[in-house]
């Protein structure tokens, strides 16, 4: 695997798990709650995004696409290629401020809590600064600690439940799998896009979309099995992950919260990387008033999500629709004579 097939994996992986995968959550929220169906709409959103992210980034590489606003001048033409690229850039600005908001309320209220919102920031700030090379190793880093975590805490259980397919059998899985999609795709293009123009071949892209899409199924079905096991305990916690670890092993408590900043931190840094640099590159501007202005943006929503608790779906909903939208185009693009 070359260098930069490496690269794509690593931040495929990384972007189709998420900035709080090791938290949990989104996992429980997702497909947890939906017993055995969430288990078809895991392996549904793995191969989806594995497909949709191929196709999408092998035609970013043909038609030297290097940034959003390229991606989308070509599935929508130059008219709207502006706001559509403003619009998705403040949505994912407002959806990393949000979820930030709600890990941070999870450990602490108050003055705390602010600053644990600015503490990934911090970070991210500051690896941004160190450019790819700094990003990209935090990433590798974070994610083989975060299959180590996971795989150490699957071992420990003698029993993983199947709940029956009688419960909940409806069709909101299907529509939550869509919705974790649509996310994650959109995340999966914005970081993997840098690497993408400069790959040696279609096949260096394959390769990188197929190791990292890989990767993220392995760490994500231990983690989905993970709080299935545990499902009376964190049915209804907003951090499952921590509270299995308190249960296991109290002491590792604070060690977990360590890691899962950092990587939020990283995760933010490739981000705000991803976004800025073709800003900067296509507008002849500095990186670093950039990064500024995400990190306000950010800061702000962040806050927002954490004096207003109800607007924090409304503030995360936006990048999903973003990224279904482009997904339904490149699919109506496709099938255009």
């Amino acid at each position: 695997m070359d260098k930069n097939a490496w690269q794509i994996a690593v931040f495929f992986a990384g972007a189709a798990l998420g900035g709080m995968y090791l938290g949990g959550y989104e996992w429980l929220r997702f497909f947890a709650y939906f017993g055995s169906w969430g288990t078809f709409g895991l392996i549904g959103s793995s191969i989806g995004l594995g497909w949709f992210g191929y196709q999408v980034l092998l035609t970013c590489y043909r038609h030297g696409l290097r940034s959003l606003h390229d991606l989308f001048s070509h599935f929508f033409g130059e008219a709207i290629a502006p706001s559509l690229s403003a619009l998705t850039h403040f949505f994912l600005l407002t959806y990393a401020g949000a979820i930030t908001s709600q890990y941070a309320s999870t450990l602490s209220n108050g003055f705390t809590a602010w600053f644990l919102i600015l503490l990934p920031i911090l970070i991210a700030a500051a690896l941004v600064l160190g450019g790819w090379q700094r990003i990209t190793s935090g990433m590798a880093i974070s994610l083989s600690a975060g299959f180590l975590l996971y795989a150490l805490i699957f071992m420990d259980q003698l029993h993983v439940p199947i709940p029956s397919l009688g419960y909940q059998l409806n069709f909101y899985w299907m529509v939550h799998a869509l919705s974790f999609l649509g996310l994650h795709f959109l995340l999966c293009l914005v970081l993997c896009l840098p690497f993408t123009s400069r790959a040696a071949n279609e096949r260096s892209i394959l390769l990188g979309v197929r190791t990292g899409c890989l990767l993220f199924f392995a760490v994500a079905l231990l983690g989905h099995a993970i709080l299935l096991a545990y499902w009376h305990d964190v049915h209804s916690s907003a951090a499952p992950t921590m509270l299995i670890i308190s249960q296991l092993l109290p002491s590792a408590g604070w060690g977990h919260i360590t890691l899962s900043f950092l990587h939020l931190g990283i995760w933010i840094a490739a981000l705000f990387y991803s976004l800025a640099a073709p800003v900067a590159h296509r507008n002849d501007l500095r990186m670093q008033p950039i990064i500024l202005v995400m990190m306000g943006i950010m800061l702000v929503f962040g806050g927002l999500a954490q004096a207003f608790p109800w607007s924090l779906s409304i503030l995360a909903s936006g990048a999903t629709y973003c990224g279904l939208l482009l997904l339904l185009r490149m699919l109506w693009v496709r099938q255009r004579p």
